[in-house]
């Protein structure tokens, strides 16, 4: 039982909570891009914490329901509808055996996510299902292929609270952890990082955020490669930050002046390219007690 692609859209992908385990052999963390709105889909559905769910990059996305099942659409708005009428996200609705569901184009946000009951039921590699294309592990979806899942009937809505839709318009400023490289940055150079206000370039994906701004002169713009952390943020020869995403190598041979707090990553992955953002620094404690409240409401490793 399954849903048909009737059409695959941009970018979609299956996504699960990541791949971990694997970076000493060179492998990405992948997952879904949006954790905030990942969860809020499974936790709607009395799902475990890492099923998997369908990220809808941009839109242009059409499935036919080949079952009964039980969905919850979180993320972007991407002009979702149910039989070509606009329906309800954030909450749990009923699908029936040859309803359409479809998403046209971004009007807040850029990532929706599609969530069943019990999640898609794909293959597992590296203890994962989630699909890294950079890695060539697994593939975007296809017209005509089936998305399996089990069939569910639940006639007991549950919907997000409203005060928690995140508005996807809103400017963001990332919260900074600052890295064991963040002294080996001048005082000027730190000031000139959090005193401005940075632009998203066109050529950010699932790897990497660039910005565009005033450079930061480096001495030394180079070093030996070591070990990078989901967020981190390199300074390049051209003096400008990438923002290290969910695809992202895990080496990497420049300076990090420090690492985004993982919770504001899920507000980046809904920003297009020309939005701007600033960043500012976050206690370390500050960051373990919200991430913490995160992990323990949605059970996750529980």
């Amino acid at each position: 039982m399954s849903f048909k692609v009737i059409k695959s859209g941009f970018l979609a992908t299956i996504q699960d909570y990541g791949r971990f385990n694997h970076a000493k052999h060179g492998m990405s963390r992948c997952g879904v891009m949006d954790e905030h709105a990942y969860s809020w889909a499974n936790y709607l559905l009395n799902n475990v914490f890492d099923d998997a769910v369908l990220e809808i990059s941009f839109g242009a996305v059409e499935l036919e329901a080949q079952l009964d099942v039980l969905i919850v659409v979180t993320g972007a708005d991407l002009d979702f509808k149910i039989n070509h009428k606009p329906a309800t996200m954030w909450r749990s609705v009923q699908v029936h055996k040859g309803d359409t569901l479809s998403w046209a184009i971004p009007k807040s946000g850029i990532r929706a996510y599609l969530a069943v009951k019990n999640g898609f039921d794909t293959k597992t590699l590296f203890g994962s299902k989630s699909v890294n294309l950079r890695e060539h592990i697994g593939a975007k979806i296809s017209q005509g292929e089936l998305l399996n899942c089990v069939e569910s009937f639940d006639t007991n809505e549950r919907l997000m609270p409203i005060q928690y839709i995140p508005n996807y318009n809103k400017d963001i400023t990332l919260r900074l952890l600052p890295s064991y490289q963040f002294n080996e940055f001048s005082m000027s150079q730190r000031d000139l990082f959090f005193n401005q206000t940075y632009q998203i370039t066109n050529a950010s994906d699932r790897t990497g955020c660039r910005l565009q701004g005033m450079p930061i002169i480096l001495k030394h713009t180079k070093m030996i490669s070591e070990g990078l952390s989901y967020g981190s943020v390199e300074i390049t020869t051209d003096g400008l930050p990438i923002i290290l995403l969910k695809d992202a190598p895990t080496i990497g041979g420049y300076p990090k002046i420090g690492t985004v707090f993982s919770l504001d990553l899920a507000k980046l992955a809904q920003k297009q390219p020309n939005t701007q953002l600033r960043f500012e620094l976050i206690n370390i404690n500050e960051a373990q007690e919200k991430r913490t409240v995160f992990n323990q409401f949605f059970e996750i490793f529980a």
